[in-house]
Parts: structure tokens; sequence; C-alpha cells
């Protein structure tokens, strides 16, 4: 039962770490994520909280090697639509 609650927490973790990049207008990369992640390690002022943001960096991190693994480099996505050229070939 511990094992996904802490996965739970973690995700909730990831998120909250997302929204605040979203906040501050900030590109979304495992390194802004890690670098988020490792701000709220700092800030957390219970153990409880230490522990789920280690947990958190650790399964980002562990994420990262394995995709680098699989290829090299970061990709940087913006999720936001202004960001985006229009692309007409795809065909429907």
């Amino acid at each position: 039962m511990k094992n996904s609650d802490d996965k739970k927490l973690c995700d909730i973790l990831i998120g909250e770490a997302v929204i605040e990049l979203f906040n501050e207008d900030a590109p979304v990369s495992r390194a802004t994520l890690i670098g988020q992640l490792e701000k709220m390690l700092h800030a957390a002022d219970t153990p409880e909280k230490k522990r789920v943001a280690r947990l958190a960096l650790e399964t980002i991190k562990t994420g990262s090697e394995m995709n680098n693994n699989q290829k090299s480099g970061e990709g940087v996505m913006s999720f936001f639509a202004k960001n985006i050229a229009a692309d007409d070939s795809t065909k429907h």
C-alpha cells in the first residue's frame, strides 16, 4: 500500500513542478523539471515532503537515463499553440 501512495505523491509533486514551470513561462524539459524539483526539495519543510521530493527526482532522473540510452539529446516541447507552426503535410 505504501508503494502506491508514494507513487501518487510523486506524481502529484511532479505535476506541481510542471505547473510551476508553466507559471514561470519556462520551457518544460527534463533539465528544467529536475531543477524545479530540486528547488522544491530545498524548500520542503517536513521530512515527508523531502522524502517525496527525493523520490520524484529519482523517478525523473531514472527515466532520463533510460531515454538517454535510447537516443542522445533532450527534447524541449512547448505546449503553447502560438509556438507551433502549422503543418499542412498531414493528410486525413
